[in-house]
């Protein structure tokens, strides 16, 4: 139990593996005269003339069902786990209280200004958006030409660590407002590695702009460490130290503007529901969106939970289906980071690929069920069901994706030569065919000409390892290297990207064999 920290304030009781619940004063006041000993008739008579021993049972009764009573004789709860997985998209691993890491500085964090921090970090993003124009060439580079990997490693550092000031940052504006912030730690999120800082005690804060506040206190975090970066970058000769400090703080950027995403429970969504004051925003809104869908399909009556807000239905839409979309962008991302390891990072590709079908056909299933329970006719929901069909078959059918191959390209005093990793399976690959050359940087990929595959037969070769790596790297690498004719443009680097436009397919064929087939023949060959 968690009394108010001022008036006006929420009570906060905390469940053993469940969300914290925010009740009134009178359940707060009936939870804390809880001793064991006395009955319904005692508390009614503790608790003042609102109360008779009817309501307190009434009262008790709901408590047990939400999990909030000890009965006695059945084990007691078990102690709080480090690792908890919420599902298999969310899994957490505990490190530390954040209350422990912040106690040294806590008497800091509640006397300073809020307002004197709120103008400092506004005056500091200010100048740092300005230095960045200043330095609009070092950013253009920055953005669209390859870094050295040292550069590239010291950036997904120094974001790893920026990500971990964000979080402590949560903990430190929950302590300036003297609540206690919970657990540290790291995990994985929507297939994503991130960090977490529990600050649910700020629901304990009287006023919704505070909890406002604690939830934007990251992002504005990370704000500020890359102002910093690119402000650092002024004093720096011009050269890749300049660009990959430049190249750290658009990243950061990029990853603070992420957060404010408020689909999903990042930031953004935790900072519009204390603004809306409403706990639980997403999944009431997700309800909402389903009860929509299930009159729009079936028939039913729609029940809502958020009554009177519009924007609701469309929001809770959008919660529902972007966890979709992030799974399978996250699985393409590793799966071309996966194949990289061979029959054993294409098993764990499979793996994941299956997991995303399994985990949209149990949602499928669960409406389905739920929409069934509530009294809709079979005939109606077989309908459904082929209209569902038939709109996803639509561009599954119609929109087609070029089946692309990768590679690279070098020069040399002989010319342009396209590259291949060795073992890579040159059948695409015919004299005649058309190449765009590239150059790839951090955001950007710029087009510097075209060619086509010569006549000649690919012959073995160590190459600038750059060729084959999104970085810059000054060491080498086996490969093949395929004869290029009529190279087209100018400005060419050592070393590039290029790509092979194939024939396009139908959605539908390209995802089997980007993600199903090519999987198979990794994994077992043929």
């Amino acid at each position: 139990m968690h009394p108010p920290m001022a008036e006006g304030a929420p009570w906060i009781v905390e469940r053993h593996g469940g969300n914290p619940l925010r009740v009134s004063a009178d359940v707060g006041a009936l939870l804390s005269e809880l001793d064991g000993d006395r009955d319904a008739g005692a508390l009614a008579v503790a608790l003042g003339e609102r109360w008779t021993p009817a309501l307190v049972t009434e009262a008790l009764t709901k408590f047990g069902g939400l999990g909030l009573l000890h009965v006695p004789g059945t084990p007691p709860p078990r102690p709080e786990r480090r690792f908890v997985a919420h599902s298999w998209t969310v899994l957490q691993l505990r490190l530390v209280r954040a209350t422990q890491v912040l106690a040294p500085v806590r008497p800091l964090l509640i006397r300073l200004s809020g307002r004197a921090v709120s103008l400092a970090v506004a005056a500091v993003f200010a100048a740092g958006v300005v230095a960045l124009a200043v330095q609009h060439a070092a950013v253009g580079e920055a953005l669209g030409r390859p870094l050295p990997m040292g550069a590239v490693v010291a950036i997904w550092l120094g974001l790893g660590a920026s990500t971990v000031v964000h979080e402590l940052g949560h903990g430190a504006t929950l302590t300036h407002f003297r609540g206690n912030p919970g657990w540290f730690g790291i995990m994985l999120f929507y297939l994503t590695p991130a960090c977490f800082c529990e600050v649910t005690d700020g629901w304990r804060l009287a006023k919704p702009r505070q909890r406002v506040v604690v939830a934007l206190a990251g992002v504005a975090t990370q704000a500020v460490i890359g102002s910093v970066a690119a402000l650092l970058a002024l004093a720096l000769p011009a050269g890749d130290g300049r660009v990959a400090l430049i190249g750290f703080a658009l990243s950061t950027f990029v990853a603070a503007a992420l957060n404010l995403a408020p689909w999903v429970k990042l930031d953004g969504y935790l900072a519009l529901m204390s603004a809306l004051d409403t706990p639980l925003l997403r999944e009431k809104a997700m309800a909402d969106a389903r009860n929509w869908l299930s009159r729009l399909l079936f028939g039913l009556p729609s029940r809502r939970r958020l009554p009177g807000r519009r924007w609701v239905v469309p929001y809770g839409l959008l919660c529902l289906v972007f966890p979709a979309v992030v799974l399978t962008l996250a699985i393409g991302r590793w799966g071309q980071e996966l194949r990289g390891l061979g029959p054993a990072g294409s098993v764990i590709r499979l793996l994941l690929v299956a997991f995303l079908v399994c985990w949209l056909a149990r949602r499928a299933y669960l409406g389905l069920r739920d929409a069934r329970r509530a009294g809709a006719r079979l005939g109606r929901m077989a309908g459904a069901v082929a209209l569902i069909a038939a709109v996803l078959a639509l561009p599954l059918g119609l929109v087609r994706l070029p089946e692309n191959v990768r590679a690279g390209y070098v020069r040399d005093a002989d010319g342009v030569h396209l590259v291949v990793p060795t073992g890579a399976d040159l059948g695409p690959v015919h004299a005649g065919d058309p190449v765009v050359l590239q150059r790839k940087g951090l955001l950007l990929t710029t087009r510097l000409g075209t060619a086509e595959v010569g006549a000649g037969a690919p012959v073995p070769a160590r190459v600038p390892a750059g060729a084959l790596l999104p970085f810059r790297s000054a060491g080498t690498a086996d490969a093949v290297l395929v004869p290029l004719t009529d190279v087209r443009g100018t400005g060419f680097d050592e070393t590039g990207s290029a790509v092979l436009p194939g024939a396009s397919r139908p959605l539908a064929a390209w995802l089997v064999r980007e993600q199903v087939t090519s999987v198979w023949q990794d994994i077992f060959g043929g």
